[in-house]
């Protein structure tokens, strides 16, 4: 259990030893004063110059021996305080983080054990059609796939963690092109109406990293399709200026708040922690923005609860 944490505003010694100043000069006056009163203004006179002498001495004492050691010590409980609160914080998250990540990698290598028992089995297969064997398959490829992204996931989490670039091989390309094959695999996959829509100024090529970018695309659809009505519109625009490229994802689902909203790049946070939450990480974004600014580009978001979301990137042209 951490402390009561102390005040945020240190004492400022300064100000401590100008009010001290102040205080020891006003007993002096006092002191001058009331010697006055003294049948012998000599010797009220001599008191004062002692008092005063004294004062010279004293304060740089109480400044350099007492106040600034009290007001180091503040400092230093205050920083202590303050990185142990990270500290558990950070503990927390990862704590959270590893809990989540293990029953991710679980539920799919569970599915590829459970489907590939089945087709290992001669007496059991031959139970089973041609399409539903196919429909196994299927299924076994869905979840490697799922598993080399969670893994990936991971091991760009460490490099971010770890101050370190995440590795892009950038060359020339079409995003119009790879927009488009996204749009067609994913819309396979799902029930939603994905609509793309490119701008006649966007340029036939420009230079990312296509695998990464890829990435950044399927996130985000992936996001849409997750949280929003099977057979809902989902919308793609691509627009460009003479500087960058724009892309545009925008969903009519559950929307986020402006809590949510506010720390949805966050690692490791995840908006909807209960047991009905759609499967993940909680790394997606955090990962999607770095890809992005490492591309020297920019990304934002836009949500309202119950209405959706909308979120943008560019890339440099």
């Amino acid at each position: 259990m951490v402390d009561k944490k102390l005040p945020s505003d240190p004492i400022n010694p300064r100000v401590l030893f100008l009010k001290t100043l102040g205080a020891v000069f006003l007993a002096e006056f006092f002191v001058m004063f009331f010697m006055s009163f003294l049948p012998d203004l000599s010797l009220g006179l001599e008191a004062f110059l002692d008092a005063f002498a004294l004062s010279v001495l004293v304060v740089p004492f109480l400044y350099f021996f007492l106040l600034q050691p009290i007001q180091k010590t503040i400092i230093d409980r205050e920083r202590t305080e303050t990185q142990r609160s990270e500290l558990e914080k950070m503990d927390k998250l990862k704590g959270e983080f590893i809990s989540i990540a293990a029953h991710e990698l679980r539920t799919p290598v569970a599915t590829i054990m459970g489907y590939a028992e089945i087709l290992s089995d001669q007496e059991i297969i031959d139970t089973f059609t041609e399409q539903q064997k196919k429909d196994f398959l299927c299924t076994i490829t869905e979840n490697s796939e799922r598993l080399d992204r969670i893994i990936d996931d991971i091991l760009d989490a460490n490099r971010i963690e770890s101050g370190q670039r995440i590795p892009l091989y950038k060359k020339p390309l079409s995003i119009k092109a790879l927009l488009e094959k996204a749009n067609n695999r994913l819309s396979l996959k799902s029930n939603h109406n994905l609509i793309l829509e490119v701008s006649p100024e966007v340029p036939e090529r420009m230079e990312f990293d296509e695998h990464r970018i890829d990435q950044v695309i399927d996130n985000l659809l992936g996001n849409a399709i997750k949280y929003s009505p099977k057979q809902s519109p989902i919308t793609i625009v691509v627009e460009a200026d003479s500087h960058r490229c724009s892309v545009t994802v925008t969903d009519q689902g559950i929307g986020m708040s402006n809590e949510q909203k506010d720390r949805v790049f966050d690692k490791f946070y995840r908006a909807d922690t209960s047991d009905t939450a759609v499967a993940g990480l909680g790394l997606g974004m955090s990962i999607v923005k770095q890809i992005i600014v490492d591309h020297g580009g920019t990304i934002s978001i836009e949500s309202k609860l119950g209405e959706g979301t909308s979120v943008c990137f560019t890339l440099p042209r």
